[in-house]
């Protein structure tokens, strides 16, 4: 529960995240949509249907999207460590 609430509370963070690493307003969702459509489009899609459709560009975006995604669960891991340290109560029990 505490991990979820951090999740959400973290938006600004996240937002702030997304700014330093995609540059500016308009382009930062540009690129981080088009980056997300790639991404998908590798994670689902076949590499031989790609290659067919033309579509085979591997670029930096897959590293811009993959850099955000380490930044903010690196934000959110950093701040559960510190919140358990000082507060051993709160420790998820497994």
């Amino acid at each position: 529960m505490l991990i979820i609430i951090l999740i959400v509370l973290n938006i600004p963070v996240f937002l702030l995240i997304g700014w330093v690493v995609f540059d500016s307003g308009a382009q930062a969702a540009d690129t981080f949509w088009e980056g997300l459509v790639h991404l998908l489009k590798v994670l689902f899609v076949p590499r031989i249907v790609r290659v067919f459709m033309g579509e085979e560009e591997e670029g930096l975006s897959m590293l811009a999207i993959a850099g955000y995604f380490i930044a903010c669960g690196a934000a959110v891991f950093a701040e559960y460590r510190a919140i358990v340290w000082m507060f051993p109560a709160l420790a998820i029990e497994a």
